[in-house]
């Protein structure tokens, strides 16, 4: 089991690369007005964003992205947040731009990344604080698909505001779960500086 996992793991890391080597360098119609091809590419070509909320709540969400073609990102997130457990997450993401215009508007992603999943022992909150607690704690590779809008503010750009949301699969063998979550939503809201 644990061997066809990494194949998987493996076999979407290399159509992820793919996909970015296989990416247009140039927009469609690249012939076109001098004005067209300035529209592709000017702006801000990173981004660095947290969620501004999460550190209220005792957790944290943020992204460095850039961009790598007129249509194609690449980015780092990294996030520890709770549901019904603690998950901690690093991930690298391609994002894709339809409109040809990277950094803004909307954004598809696939990315591949690793994520540990503290297990919360809600029981023994409820029955005493001299509980055995059950701190598992389990790490897998993680693949992740989302799609995001996103914003860039102001006349030199420099802020950028976005919003997308997708889901994320964790590689956890089944007799390792214990009840995990193995298939979780992702969310994002971000507020950050563009240069």
């Amino acid at each position: 089991m644990l061997h066809r996992t990494s194949r998987t793991v493996r076999a979407l890391g290399v159509a992820l690369l793919a996909s970015a080597a296989l990416a247009p360098r140039e927009p469609l119609g690249a012939q076109g007005s001098l004005r067209e091809q300035t529209r592709t590419t000017s702006g801000p070509d990173h981004i660095i964003a947290i969620n501004p909320f999460l550190p209220l709540l005792g957790y944290f969400q943020g992204e460095y992205e850039q961009r790598i073609r007129p249509n194609v990102s690449f980015a780092l997130a990294g996030s520890y947040v709770r549901f019904d457990d603690y998950y901690t997450n690093v991930d690298a993401k391609l994002r894709l731009y339809p409109q040809e215009r990277a950094l803004h508007g909307l954004g598809l992603s696939g990315g591949l990344g690793y994520g540990a999943i503290r297990r919360k022992d809600t029981l023994c909150d409820i029955i005493s604080e001299n509980c055995q607690r059950d701190n598992t704690t389990e790490s897998a590779p993680t693949f992740s698909v989302e799609g995001q809008y996103q914003w860039l503010l102001g006349t030199s750009q420099s802020t950028a505001v976005t919003i997308g949301g997708g889901i994320k699969r964790y590689f956890i063998a089944e007799e390792r779960s214990k009840g995990i979550q193995r298939v979780m939503p992702t969310m994002r809201l971000t507020i950050g500086y563009a240069f």
